[in-house]
Formats: C-alpha cells, structure tokens, sequence
C-alpha cells in the first residue's frame, strides 16, 4: 500500500467503531415498552439526554447544542469554499472570514462536547444515548487531529480523510442528537440556497 494512502487505515478503524457503537446502542436501549409500564432495565433507568432535568440548575444538553452550532459554522466552509472566486464581493469576504475561522470553531466543539459528554459520564452512566455520545466524540476528535494534521501535511488523502470523517461524524451526530442536529442541517440548507441565489445573481450580472 502507498504510504500516503495509510492515512486511511485510523480512519477506517475509528469510522467502523463508531458504528459498531451505535449498533450497539440500538441493541441496549430500553424496550418502549417497558418506558410505559414504569418499567427500567436492571442497570438502572435510561432517560434521553436531551430530556433529563438537571438538579444543578444549569442543562448540559445547550452545551452539546453550541459544539453543534460551532461545527456547523465550520462545515459552512464546505459551502463556501468555491465561492471564494465568485464575482460577489459579499461571499468571497464571508468566505474567507469562515475560512480563517472555521479550525476554532472545530476546537471550541471540541471542548464543549468533552465537558457536555464528561458531565453525563459521570452523572448518568446508565444512559442509552451514552454510546452514540462516545461514538461522535471519537470521530470529532479523529476529525480534530486530521484536520491539525492537514495544516502540515498538505495531500489529497489527508484531505480526503478530513472529508470522511466530517460526514461519519454528521450521520452520528443526527441518531445522537435528533432535534438540534436537524434544525441546524435545514438551517445549512437554507444557507446554501440562499448562496447559491446571489452567486447565481452575481455572475448573471457580471455577464451583462
């Protein structure tokens, strides 16, 4: 195997461990049923992270919510990087100011799903949603090291694994978080026609 196709193997390991993970987690989740008899496994209940009370005052689950929102903005570079040479003055400046912001967003993630996955990990160990939890940090965190890695080692396969491993860690993401990750992919959505409009706007006007 080429050398800098081996890149590939880590990322192979950690994207089907992460769906074993999630397997697995469909296999220990609690039967609906037994949710309305009362009714909770013998290790104990299992509440949906997004619905559990905290007694501090203070619901972790916003902070799983901001590593959404700062992943978003960083995958919104996705979007705009072939903007970069549109005749809109307007996107080629967002999409730089993206750019130059979108590894800090990745981190600041980073952080947040560390502090909101510790929190639960040592309050609620039992929980279901526990092991898709550990299934996006490993790839976020798998996503966090390539792209550190890419800055320095600039090729298509480390590119490429970055581009991997930031769609495993989406299609996580939405059996973990639900709700939240939806609302914000149809807000990405949105984005992106809307960018598409003043691009398409912007080169009909160049033209004329």
């Amino acid at each position: 195997m080429n050398q800098s196709r081996r890149v590939f193997i880590p990322v192979i390991i950690i994207v089907l461990a992460s769906v074993l993970l999630v397997i697995y987690s469909f296999y220990t989740a609690p039967n609906p049923a037994e949710s309305h008899t009362g009714v909770h496994p013998p290790n104990g209940p299992r509440t949906g992270i997004g619905h559990k009370q905290e007694k501090n005052g203070f619901d972790f689950t916003l902070l799983g919510n901001a590593a959404i929102a700062c992943a978003a903005m960083s995958y919104w570079w996705f979007l705009f990087k072939k903007k970069l040479t549109s005749p809109s003055k307007p996107l080629k400046k967002i999409g730089k100011r993206i750019y130059s912001l979108h590894t800090y967003t990745g981190w600041a993630a980073l952080v947040l799903i560390i502090i909101h996955g510790g929190y639960y990990l040592i309050t609620d160990l039992h929980n279901s949603k526990l092991l898709t939890g550990i299934a996006a940090f490993l790839l976020l965190l798998a996503l966090a090291i390539y792209g550190w890695l890419y800055r320095r080692v600039r090729n298509k396969f480390m590119r490429t694994s970055h581009f991997i491993l930031s769609h495993a860690w989406l299609l996580i993401l939405f059996f973990h978080a639900g709700g939240f990750f939806i609302f914000m992919a149809v807000a990405t959505l949105i984005l992106w026609g809307v960018v598409r409009m003043i691009d398409s706007s912007a080169k009909k006007n160049s033209v004329v």
